[in-house]
């Protein structure tokens, strides 16, 4: 399922195939940590497009600080930090901070048991 919804974002032209082809990596990478399937077909749907919000170099969009540091203080906060560095890697564009913030987010949630 999140093969194929990545898939429907290219053929619609909403991600590049740069894009998905980098989210599909991640998608392999994050195998291994069998996490809960819809919140992957979350992350992986933010994912691909703060990536193509990134590519496109859209306006940057600010993120609300007193949000940002409920998420510093979560329990999973330093997993969804190593998460991001180790799919940044692999990222064809370096993410905005609004966005690696909007992406760190999501990998807290994405860590939740």
């Amino acid at each position: 399922m999140l093969v194929e919804r990545i898939n429907i974002l290219q053929e619609a032209n909403i991600i590049s195939k740069e894009v998905g082809d980098y989210v599909l990596k991640v998608i392999d990478l994050f195998d291994e940590y069998q996490f809960d399937e819809s919140k992957m077909e979350m992350f992986t749907t933010h994912l691909a497009m703060a990536t193509q919000r990134t590519v496109d170099q859209s306006e940057e969009i600010e993120f609300d600080e007193s949000i940002w540091s409920q998420i510093e203080i979560d329990s999973k906060f330093e997993q969804a930090v190593n998460l991001f560095e180790m799919i940044s890697k692999h990222s064809p564009v370096p993410y905005m901070e609004s966005e690696r913030k909007f992406l760190i987010m999501h990998l807290c949630n994405l860590s939740q048991d």
